[in-house]
């Protein structure tokens, strides 16, 4: 199993926001949320106790979120540091209102120049024309693609939003020829799904940071977000949030002016 600790984060809120209070599943994902940073205490007995269930509760809530055993869970939660430091070193310090704006108008920039009229049609062609779009990212992406999403939905376009690894390789034996659109800002995402991608016929597109020029092999055509040149003026977090969500609200503004108004 592939996912960070934020994956895990994600799918836990996930659980605690739509569950009802009171519930196995809801008591499990509360506890673990609460003592996240306490991993290394995590002792399958003691949880059972606390909050009065079964160990083998625990295990059958291991296995929901994904993993062989509650072991595996909590030895994987252990390896990864979440990027802790980044958002320390960008995020904790005076003055950010003013940093803040100035990485944001450096970001607006760039990204208007790369995601142009012409490249934002292009891609919405592609989107309007395959019956199955399938955007793939990261769960602390995928809430800003879920609105993306819905405003979609809304004027006749279904978008499939997948994170998770196995949903993806579904797509493997289907009639139809998908349009999947992978989001990886840093490539590590793209990393652990690529040999599986290579197995799907599908037209492809990369939304990356990540120049690695093997990937020009396995896409259709590739967005590189930012510049080499620009990069050292915008912090990598922001494209994680406002760099996609205004990816995200060109393309659904260029689908809504064209494809609106022939009335698909």
């Amino acid at each position: 199993m592939e996912n960070n600790r934020l994956n895990l984060i994600y799918k836990l809120n996930h659980i605690a926001n739509e569950l009802e209070v009171g519930t196995v599943e809801y008591e499990l994902a509360r506890f673990f949320l609460e003592n996240f940073k306490s991993v290394n205490k995590w002792n399958i007995y003691q949880i059972a106790e606390d909050n009065n269930v079964s160990r083998a509760s625990v295990r059958r809530f291991a296995k929901q979120l994904g993993y062989a055993n509650f072991s595996d869970m909590k030895a994987h939660v252990q390896e990864f540091d979440d990027g802790i430091n980044d958002f320390q070193q960008f995020y904790g310090v005076e003055g950010f209102l003013d940093v803040l704006v100035s990485n944001i108008q450096a970001l607006m920039k760039e990204l208007s120049i790369r995601m142009n009229t012409q490249e934002v049609d292009r891609l919405n062609k592609l989107i309007n024309e395959n019956k199955e779009v399938i955007i793939f990212t990261s769960s602390n992406i995928a809430g800003l693609v879920k609105t993306f999403q819905q405003r979609m939905i809304i004027f006749g376009k279904r978008i499939t939003l997948l994170t998770e690894l196995d949903d993806l390789k579904k797509f493997k034996n289907v009639k139809e020829k998908p349009l999947i659109i992978v989001v990886s800002i840093s490539g590590l995402l793209l990393s652990t799904i690529l040999s599986e991608l290579r197995e799907i016929n599908a037209t492809k597109i990369l939304f990356t940071n990540n120049r690695n020029p093997i990937y020009n092999q396995d896409f259709d055509k590739l967005y590189h977000l930012s510049s080499q040149h620009h990069e050292s003026d915008i912090n990598d977090l922001l494209y994680y949030t406002y760099g996609i969500n205004f990816v995200l609200d060109l393309l659904f503004n260029g689908y809504l002016m064209k494809y609106k108004r022939e009335g698909i």
